[in-house]
């Protein structure tokens, strides 16, 4: 059993890595393992090890590794379907989209998408991405107080794939 109040983890021993072929199957376990559990709005088609081995091979698929475990996932896509919602202030091709974030269930509560995140947004501004968008279920207010703290503005709402989502962007 991990103990995470007794083995306090430093950020810094939290790796984020671009995903391999190797990982793949991990990540599908992750994303498994969260489907239609506590907050999260994901079915049994999405998503899936398809999705995750296509953004591998676009080498769009992160994962946060913490001693050598993939503990974590999220995708960041150059182009979405959800860069038609009107809302965005920068939309222009310079924008990231991240998706598909997913902390193992036994990791969750402990701030680490946050830091998935964070270090995303580190990864994206060296790279000269000027904003990035994402989606957060209102039903998933963990998800949105997240987003809060990394200082994402929510600039508007929509309903898709089912569900009730706000559209968040973070200009960098």
């Amino acid at each position: 059993f991990f103990r995470w109040k007794e083995n306090k983890v430093n950020e810094n021993q939290m790796e984020l890595l671009k995903a391999t072929p190797a990982d793949i199957a991990t990540v599908a376990n992750i994303y498994d393992s969260v489907r239609n559990r506590g907050f999260c709005v994901w079915n049994e088609n999405y998503p899936t090890a398809e999705d995750a081995m296509r953004d591998e091979k676009a080498s769009c698929l992160y994962v946060l590794k913490y001693d050598g475990k993939i503990i974590g996932c999220a995708s960041v896509e150059p182009v979405s379907e959800d860069d038609d919602l009107p809302f965005w202030k920068i939309n222009d091709g310079t924008h990231r989209e991240i998706s598909r974030i997913a902390i193992s269930p036994e990791y969750q509560g402990k701030s680490l998408a946050r830091i998935m995140v964070g270090k995303l947004i580190c990864e994206l501004k060296k790279q000269g991405i000027s904003s990035i968008h994402l989606l957060a279920a209102k039903s998933n207010p963990p998800a949105f107080r997240t987003y809060q703290a990394l200082e994402f503005d929510f600039i508007g709402e929509c309903h898709r794939y089912g569900s009730g989502y706000f559209a968040c962007e973070k200009i960098l």
